[in-house]
Formats: structure tokens, C-alpha cells, sequence
């Protein structure tokens, strides 16, 4: 079973404008397009692609966490690979991203609550292990609390 995370954020940026901040500052991922109608930016371990949301998951986000996403990042475990690795690559673009938002959700598997940042409060589930608390105070420079999130999404 693939492991599949969801960033939804409010932000000025546009899907071309995130993949090429992404590229730009993670090292070791190769932006490739998929022959069809977008980029994707690939590694050993993940696969990251930028779009705009549909109206209906857009009203979906903002009927259950308060705000209207502009921006849908997805990354994708490649299964049988590193899954620290993975999770660094992640928490990283989420770090990034982050500073050219306003509110935003990271959900697994389009339902469980990762972390959220609303009205600028930076939230990590306590009740979904993803990095030990440690790890994320010296790798993530950002204040931040950790406690249940239970997802208005199940």
C-alpha cells in the first residue's frame, strides 16, 4: 500500500512557482514532467507533484479546517525505499512552502491530521508519529506545539 501525504496551503504561489522553489533547495530530486499535463519532482525515495485543488476539495478543506487552499502539494512514498529519508524530504518542502503561506494542513492519506498551521499556530499530531519530537526541534526552525488533532475529514 502506497504511503500518501497531502499539503493544502493558502498562498500566492502558483504550481510552477512551488516546483521550482522545491527544486531549487532539495537537493537530489529531478524535476521530470509525466507526458501527460504536469511536473513532478522525483527522487529514490518520493514523488512530490504541485497542482491547484479541485472546487470541491477546496470547499471540503475549508468546511473542515476554516480556510480555502490555493495550493495541493502531494508526496509519495516510493514503497520499499527509506521511509526517514522520505519523511525528512517531506517535513523540508513543508518547511519551505510554509514560508510563502498562510494557513495550511499536511494530511496522510487525505484524512489524518499531520500537522496544521492555522492562524499561524503550527500544530504537529501527537496521535500520528511521523519524527520523534527531537528531530523535528533541530531540524524544523519553526515554534511549534504538539497535541491530538482529531480530523474533521473522517
Amino acid at each position: 500500500m502506497a504511503h500518501e501525504y497531502e499539503l493544502d496551503l493558502s498562498t500566492h504561489m502558483q504550481p510552477a512557482q512551488a516546483l521550482q522553489l522545491l527544486s531549487q533547495h532539495l537537493g537530489g530530486l529531478t524535476l521530470t514532467w509525466n507526458g501527460k499535463n504536469r511536473d513532478y519532482l522525483l527522487g529514490p525515495t518520493i514523488d512530490i507533484n504541485v497542482s491547484e485543488p479541485f472546487a470541491s476539495w477546496q470547499e471540503t478543506v475549508r468546511e473542515g479546517f476554516g480556510f480555502t487552499p490555493t495550493l495541493l502539494v502531494g508526496f509519495r512514498f516510493n514503497t520499499n525505499t527509506d521511509f526517514d529519508a522520505f519523511s525528512e524530504i517531506m517535513l523540508q518542502a513543508t518547511r519551505l512552502l510554509l514560508e510563502h503561506a498562510g494557513d495550511a494542513v499536511l494530511l496522510f492519506n487525505y484524512e489524518i491530521i499531520v500537522l496544521q498551521r492555522l492562524g499561524g499556530k503550527l500544530v504537529f499530531n501527537s496521535q500520528y508519529h511521523l519524527r520523534d519530537e527531537d528531530w523535528l526541534k533541530s531540524n524544523l526552525p519553526l515554534p511549534f506545539e504538539r497535541q491530538p488533532l482529531p480530523s474533521p475529514l473522517l
